[in-house]
């Protein structure tokens, strides 16, 4: 069997001793100075007896838990794979993918947990102020009310977050507006390379990198599965009748389990990447998935529904089901529709 040190490794400091971490994997270990110059002579395809008679002196247990750490990787294995595609497609610098990789499927707190750290915290360090007012010392200038000055701004002042269902389920119709408002193609530009899509939100250099699929649970005219939104051509085709509980799609939110459709956003990385390998277009696709969803929940209140949205995901799930293999797909957002039903006053946030 051969074996190699992983290519995605990073080490810190931590307690007195050493931290390494292979963040493709995921996989945190404790190592010291010797292992990390016994993984720096293990760069290439490395027999694994050579190891184990070698630096490990006979210690065959040392080498298998480093390959069940991550830290070394097995030739023909899926993480070699997984490796090579991140070596050739992977384009933004390692603080970036660092972020990127250890964050997907993370682990989620329930309600109940979270208010419970929460109550915790807010008994030995109070909260910072969540807004700033103008000091009384400064020259302050009174605006123009713009509470109710214009349609838009009475539609936007109406949206709310609500997670409960009014309505077993919505109109084909709705889902369309919401999905034309957030992602529909309304035109083209061009630059040196081509033709570059326009639609009602900014993207970075036009390179729209997202796409929308539909978990359609109770959508009337629309039969239930799993649709993926052609932007250019606003149409829904259908790539799945497999619908899973939305609670296994978002971090196990079970309030999303009574409504009747989900939409996930879905970046693909090469398109920004493509032009921009400057990792901070990073920034700029998290960035892009906002003003997508707000133009989502402002179309979603217009026809009386409420849009809840969720950066909690799932995202190993939501690949399985969208058959994403490419490294460099990334689900990034998404939102339940529904006919909003009555919450409790103060409404529970995590």
């Amino acid at each position: 069997m051969q074996i190699r040190a992983a290519r995605t490794l990073v080490f810190t400091q931590h307690d007195g001793g050493m931290l390494g971490c292979n963040y493709l994997a995921k996989q945190v270990f404790g190592c010291d100075p010797t292992l990390i110059s016994v993984l720096s002579d293990t760069s290439d395809w490395t027999d694994v007896r050579a190891l184990v008679d070698g630096p490990f002196q006979g210690d065959s247990d040392a080498v298998d838990a480093l390959i069940g750490y991550s830290a070394v990787v097995v030739e023909g294995s899926e993480l070699a794979r997984k490796e090579q595609e991140y070596i050739s497609e992977w384009h933004w610098n390692v603080p970036t993918g660092m972020m990127h990789f250890c964050l997907e499927d993370a682990e989620m707190m329930s309600i109940e947990e979270s208010e419970a750290a929460q109550l915790a915290r807010s008994r030995v360090e109070p909260q910072p102020s969540l807004f700033m007012r103008n000091a009384p010392r400064l020259p302050v200038i009174a605006l123009p009310d713009a509470g109710k000055r214009t349609d838009l701004l009475e539609l936007m002042a109406r949206r709310r977050t609500v997670r409960a269902a009014g309505s077993p389920s919505i109109a084909l119709s709705q889902l369309a507006d919401c999905l034309y408002a957030g992602m529909g193609i309304t035109g083209f530009t061009s630059n040196v390379v081509g033709d570059l899509p326009l639609g009602m939100t900014p993207s970075g250099g036009a390179r729209n990198p997202y796409e929308a699929y539909v978990f359609a649970r109770s959508v009337d005219g629309l039969e239930a599965g799993i649709y993926h939104y052609s932007a250019l051509d606003h149409d829904l085709a259908k790539v799945s009748g497999v619908l899973p509980k939305f609670s296994e799609l978002i971090g196990g939110q079970d309030w999303a389990d009574e409504m009747p459709c989900l939409i996930v956003l879905t970046a693909d990385l090469r398109r920004t990447m493509w032009k921009y390998r400057d990792p901070n277009a990073y920034r700029v696709v998290l960035i892009e998935a906002g003003h997508i969803g707000q133009n989502v929940m402002l179309a979603a209140t217009h026809h009386g529904l409420s849009a809840c949205p969720t950066a909690a995901l799932s995202q190993g799930r939501i690949r399985e089901l969208l058959g994403l293999k490419r490294i460099t797909d990334a689900p990034v957002y998404a939102m339940t529709l529904s006919v909003p039903g009555s919450e409790p006053s103060v409404a529970r946030i995590q």
